[in-house]
């Protein structure tokens, strides 16, 4: 994890600052709101994996050759960005008693994540108009899920949800004055989010075939069996084509393949590269581990037995 060690002492500072930030709203969000920024502080062992949020500007620092301090700035704006619509799509999903305080919450967090950008970016700045198409990217996203089967489609729609989170990128380029690249840079930034997706829905593919929500996985199995998305799905033929079929192998070989895509594309961003590399990987181990689970089945339960067993 080179791609996050190089830049942890930043990350230290960025998530203090957001806390600082945070314990100034009114009574009683501030405490609402450090306990939410707890569950995604990467510094936390029982965070979330959204590090592409707060490392972005820092992996872009070779093209932009900005001020670590302005990295900084933008790294935090994203903080309060992903605490935002976060929130707005846990409200969306659930039928929460306390939504009315996590709006305002989010409410909270939004204001914040303006402040900072008002700071860096005037009322004239280009920066404006590319948030505002970020933002309209995860309208169409969060509405169309479960209306259309994206992973089948335009692939990278997959990540429309996440595209507020491509305002400190193309912050970054911006102020650079390396605004050429902001559609090449979104386009890699897309790639790599589709693949975190990909990771993520993996893991959690039986909360979100409970609750309904849009899964990759489940997208490929309902592919591999030459059907529209869920159509006659079940959690054990699920499990079936998982364990019996072996179809995370597939499903890790299509992130793999995302991720050489990322690789060949210029210019060259080493953290995003190791970012996506490595969730790839972990997929593909995971299913090499399936396999071999398999493996033993085929030679005898005995063998199966004694691998479980007797390390």
């Amino acid at each position: 994890m080179e791609w996050y060690f190089a830049y942890k002492q930043e990350l230290e500072d960025v998530f203090r600052q957001a806390e600082e930030r945070t314990a100034a709203f009114p009574a009683p969000f501030q405490h609402q709101g450090l306990d939410y920024l707890a569950r995604f502080n990467p510094l936390r062992e029982d965070s979330t994996r959204n590090y592409i949020c707060y490392l972005l500007p820092f992996w872009l620092q070779e093209i932009t050759g900005l001020a670590l301090e302005i990295c900084r700035k933008l790294s935090l704006g994203n903080v309060f960005v992903m605490a935002h619509y976060l929130i707005q799509d846990d409200v969306m999903d659930t039928a929460a008693d306390n939504c009315k305080s996590q709006l305002a919450l989010s409410q909270l967090f939004y204001t914040e994540c303006l402040s900072i950008y008002r700071d860096l970016f005037p009322a004239s700045s280009p920066f404006w108009s590319y948030a505002q198409t970020y933002v309209g990217e995860w309208a169409v996203g969060v509405t169309s899920e479960g209306t259309e089967d994206y992973f089948q489609g335009n692939r990278h729609r997959v990540a429309l949800k996440a595209s507020p989170l491509k305002m400190a990128g193309t912050g970054a380029l911006l102020l650079a004055g390396r605004g050429d690249l902001v559609q090449t840079i979104t386009a890699m930034t897309d790639t790599a989010l589709l693949v975190l997706q990909m990771s993520d829905d993996w893991a959690d593919w039986s909360e979100d075939w409970e609750e309904n929500s849009y899964n990759c996985l489940l997208s490929h199995i309902s592919a591999e069996q030459k059907k529209a998305y869920r159509e006659g799905l079940n959690p054990e033929m699920i499990q079936e084509a998982i364990y019996v079929r072996g179809m995370l192998a597939s499903y890790a070989g299509i992130a793999n393949q995302a991720v050489q895509q990322l690789e060949s594309m210029e210019p060259s961003i080493p953290g995003l590269h190791m970012f996506a590399r490595s969730i790839a990987e972990e997929l593909g181990e995971e299913a090499v581990e399936i396999e071999s689970g398999r493996s033993l089945l085929r030679r005898g339960g005995l063998d199966f037995w004694l691998s479980r067993n007797m390390k």
